[in-house]
């Protein structure tokens, strides 16, 4: 099962003004796919998150047969995984979903595991998303919200925190950093503007990039994060305007995404080269900047390093 292909620019403006003006009815049902229908039918239902909110976040975790080296899986999975240990509000879980249950399961009891045994040729990813999906917000829903994670990324310790604080809106990470874990070389991304042309939002790198209120329409709910599992991140946003959510856009960096580690699932499709390229363009060379971010970044100081970055 492989991700959907990108949808036109053009098109999805179209979409998204009828849709701002209620005039999506107005379109043809064969001219919507999936997700655009399941984002549609979620608009209806939104809810904000209030309460207690609970976080949940959903762990795709790639199979020990798909990859050479396991102990890579399990050593960027753990680093993770204290990185949302070490979040400034703990009411979150995580779940991740794998044919091998990882020894990190151990770590904390919010962490469990939801095995996986569908048969399928290739890359299971979307698979899994759906799977998660299915347990988070159905068959264990907790009223919070819902975020696809990769399993070698990192949060700041304080997203739990600022995202509680706004239970209207979702968080979609356009500021974050980029770790080339071969170099120890970080790249700050961010919006572009007329003094950085050549930036991009984290999002457009990284599909662990945006948390959504969830736990007033299970169905419904459920129905739009599996269409989305089978759109590449860099439609997040629009499904999720689409559906109704109002994002709130980071402009101070709340993940880190990194690359090069070894078990990339881009590096084992043999692309990914764009990425390095961009980290070396934008490098982190302020010291005091790298420190903080080891700060910020619980686990990151490993990749991190005076030594490593060759400063």
């Amino acid at each position: 099962m492989h991700e959907q292909t990108q949808l036109a620019k053009l098109r999805r403006a179209v979409i998204a003004r009828l849709a701002h003006f209620g005039a999506a009815p107005l379109l043809p049902r064969n001219s919507l796919n999936k997700a655009e229908h399941a984002a549609l039918a979620l608009k209806t239902h939104l809810t904000s998150a209030k309460g207690n909110p609970i976080t949940t976040f959903a762990i795709p975790l790639v199979g020990a047969n798909q990859v050479s080296d396991w102990a890579v899986i399990e050593e960027t999975l753990e680093r993770s995984l204290r990185a949302l240990i070490a979040q400034s509000d703990p009411n979150w879980r995580a779940v991740i979903c794998s044919q091998t249950r990882p020894d990190a399961i151990t770590l904390d009891p919010r962490i469990t595991h939801l095995p996986f045994d569908q048969n399928i040729d290739g890359h299971d990813k979307v698979a899994k998303l759906q799977s998660l999906a299915q347990h988070c917000l159905t068959d264990t829903a907790k009223p919070g919200f819902f975020m696809p994670l990769d399993g070698d990324d990192l949060l700041h310790r304080d997203f739990t925190t600022d995202l509680h604080a706004q239970p209207d809106k979702g968080l979609l990470v356009c500021a974050g950093y980029m770790v080339n874990a071969g170099t120890g070389h970080v790249a700050e991304t961010q919006n572009r503007s007329l003094r950085a042309l050549g930036q991009k939002p984290f999002w457009k790198f990284c599909g662990s990039c945006m948390a959504l209120p969830v736990g007033g329409a299970p169905a419904a709910e459920t129905a739009f994060f599996q269409a989305l599992a089978e759109h590449e991140h860099r439609l997040y946003p629009y499904l999720a305007e689409l559906a109704g959510f109002t994002l709130e856009r980071s402009t101070a960096a709340r993940a880190l995404y990194v690359i090069n580690h070894g078990e990339n699932f881009e590096s084992r499709r043999g692309r990914g080269g764009f990425k390095q390229r961009f980290i070396e363009r934008f490098k982190v060379t302020d010291q005091e900047q790298l420190s903080q971010l080891t700060i910020d970044f619980p686990g990151s100081s490993a990749l991190v390093s005076p030594r490593k970055a060759d400063l």
